[in-house]
């Protein structure tokens, strides 16, 4: 795998979000400027009784926002507990290997041998399979600029 492909898609996904995420703060800003301005200038000069109705309706109106906005969140919450317990239902989550439950082997994995592991997402650990299998563990570390290497069981420390 190339760090260069799945890096560059990185880079362009995060700049975007970047730049989005400005043009928000920017936005909203704007927005609080105007409002504390509005409020304390009173450009319209309206009457004390117009005002109240508005204040009334303005209530009222954040009222049933908050009770939407509240109503949208409990039903986030209650999809994705459905989604979990799905999940911890399904035969792969009971120990059982995806070929055993009739889903497939993810693609280059064979389905057939007891020995046989599949690991993705965020799993790690140590994991052994065969006979004469080994587990190494070396640790390393390197100051400065100075980079680590570590393939199978040898280790490399280059240091400036």
């Amino acid at each position: 795998m190339s760090k260069t492909s799945s890096g560059a898609g990185r880079a362009t996904g995060s700049q975007l979000w970047r730049v989005v995420a400005i043009a928000a703060a920017v936005v909203l800003g704007l927005c609080l400027v105007a409002g504390v301005l509005w409020f304390f200038a009173d450009p319209l000069h309206l009457p004390d009784q117009v005002l109240q109705v508005l204040d009334q309706r303005a209530s009222v109106v954040g009222m049933f926002t908050g009770m939407a906005l509240g109503a949208a969140a409990l039903l986030v919450a209650v999809l994705a507990l459905r989604a979990q317990l799905r999940a911890e239902q399904s035969p792969t989550a009971a120990g059982q290997s995806p070929a055993a439950a009739g889903q497939g082997a993810p693609p280059g994995v064979p389905d057939s041998s007891e020995r046989t592991v599949a690991i993705g997402g965020d799993d790690s650990g140590i994991v052994s399979t065969g006979d004469g299998a080994r587990n190494v563990q070396m640790r390393a570390e390197a100051s400065g600029e100075g980079r680590v290497y570590q393939a199978g069981g040898d280790q490399t420390i280059n240091e400036r």
